[in-house]
């Protein structure tokens, strides 16, 4: 029995110590779970606080210029736009500084000078700065300028604001121009047109050693875009207008050694292209083209503005004149020849209509005068027997929709044949030397109304109740068929 218990003794001894080695382990580990825990606190907060020193420190840095002095931040300002520039700028409020979205100061209420005299008020003024060295005033740059809802007042001497602007020194810097306006005025202070400034950017362009002006814009509900290249070196002037509303894309290049100065001008029109020669001086512009074949010349007088141009086609299809996807009919949309001062004329002759074979020799005549548009007196011939001429017409752009009104007159030198291609009955065929016309054409809707209409210098009540049904009816006229008919029944009407 004592043996017995002595091994128990031991046994139970044993397990206790291995009980206890176990216990021992697990507490260790405990102990170091514990220890990496406060350890990995201990770690983050380190981190947390070194983070927050650097935003600290980081916002401090960009926050030094808000406690500069706005008056020396002012003079700073306006020094760098004159000497950079040659822009005189005036703050008519102090300036704030903003962090966001880069370090800038903002203006408002901010006027330009030229020669002492107001030419633009900037009622939102960005001046980006560099971010380089804060520390010292005097080593602050200045960078970027971008000027917001800016009116423009400009007379015929204010033009050199942008042409100063394309002659700068190279500079990184840009001056850039957005949701602003450009009034255009006379000697007598009245605004002859106004260009929306949508966003306009000038700069230095390094790879090819140009200043470069890029401006997207509106003038008269016309959308374009403009690109001007100063080549100082060639000394030479790049540019592009561009306005797909219109389909017309123009590039030109002038050389400005001369007192006279002369180019070229690329021009690429309904995707037709064409290039002119042309010669500029202070009062007006002329220009011609090369081609002997579809010429063209004309010229333009600055002051008072005035447009005189003769084109000459060997053949000419109406659907690229007249139809609804016609150049003179956007150009008409967009309200461009509506404007006021505007006077221009054109002069448009073409031997063949190449889609019509009866009809030949059209002298097209265009005058616009104060926003009205004429095609008086224009004429056209139906083969050699019939000439008719377009007398008293006004355009009317209305609600978006196009009439012509005037009055048609048509002289025959001889109808016999004119009635016998309509195929009109001879019963019916009557010796005819004129007839006149009143109409309002609907280029929208493709439909014409008759009125007043004279045979011989006569009216007849005949021909006049045919032309009210007609008028009633609303009918389109224009194709072979219909049109046709039309003749066929009119003469049927007035010898009936």
């Amino acid at each position: 029995m004592p043996k017995q218990n002595l091994f128990a003794k031991k046994l139970k001894k044993q397990f206790l110590s291995i009980n206890d080695s176990i216990e021992s382990y697990f507490n260790n580990l405990k102990s170091i779970k514990s220890y990496l825990k406060k350890s990995r606190i201990t770690d983050n907060y380190r981190v947390f606080f070194i983070f927050l020193g650097c935003v600290i420190f980081v916002m401090s840095y960009f926050s030094i210029p808000s406690f500069y002095d706005k008056d020396l931040i002012q003079l700073k300002i306006k020094n760098h736009a004159f000497k950079k520039y040659n822009i005189d700028l005036n703050f008519n409020e102090k300036i704030s500084y903003s962090l966001l979205p880069k370090p800038h100061f903002v203006s408002k209420n901010l006027s330009i000078f030229r020669d002492e005299n107001e030419i633009a008020n900037a009622k939102d003024v960005k001046i980006f700065i560099s971010i380089k060295d804060f520390f010292s005033l005097n080593e602050l740059k200045i960078k970027n300028i971008v000027f917001k809802k800016t009116d423009f007042n400009f007379s015929q001497e204010d033009y050199s604001f942008f042409k100063k602007l394309l002659n700068t020194e190279p500079n990184e810097n840009r001056i850039i121009i957005n949701d602003s306006n450009i009034f255009f005025r006379d000697e007598y202070d009245e605004v002859l047109f106004i260009n929306k400034i949508y966003k306009s950017e000038f700069y230095w362009d390094p790879n090819n050693l140009q200043n470069v002006l890029i401006s997207k814009n509106e003038i008269f509900n016309l959308p374009y875009k403009l690109t001007i290249k100063n080549d100082k070196f060639n000394k030479k002037v790049i540019s592009n207008f561009n306005s797909k509303k219109i389909r017309l894309n123009v590039k030109n290049e002038i050389d400005y050694n001369d007192i006279e100065k002369y180019g070229i001008i690329d021009i690429l029109f309904v995707n037709k292209g064409t290039s002119f020669n042309f010669e500029i001086n202070k009062e007006a512009l002329k220009f011609s083209s090369f081609i002997k074949k579809n010429n063209y010349d004309g010229f333009i007088e600055f002051k008072p503005f005035y447009l005189n141009a003769n084109f000459n086609y060997d053949g000419l299809n109406t659907k690229n004149i007249f139809n609804d996807d016609s150049i003179l009919i956007d150009l008409i949309k967009s309200e461009l020849l509506n404007n006021s001062n505007l006077s221009a004329n054109f002069d448009i002759k073409v031997k063949d209509i190449t889609n019509l074979d009866e009809l030949n020799n059209l002298d097209l005549k265009i005058s616009i005068e104060e926003g009205n548009i004429s095609f008086s007196n224009s004429t056209i011939k139906w083969k050699d027997d019939l000439k008719i001429t377009l007398m008293e017409s006004i355009l009317n752009n209305n609600e978006n929709e196009i009439e012509l009104a005037g009055r048609l007159n048509l002289d025959f030198k001889d109808i016999t044949n004119f009635y016998r291609y309509f195929q009109l009955q001879k019963n019916y065929r009557k010796d005819i030397k004129k007839i006149q016309i009143d109409f309002v054409y609907n280029f929208d809707q493709n439909k014409i109304s008759f009125d007043n209409t004279k045979i011989d210098n006569e009216q007849n009540s005949k021909l006049e109740l045919f032309i009210s049904d007609f008028n009633r009816s609303g009918k389109k006229i224009f194709n072979r068929i219909t049109f046709k008919n039309f003749v066929n029944n009119f003469f049927n009407s007035y010898a009936g």
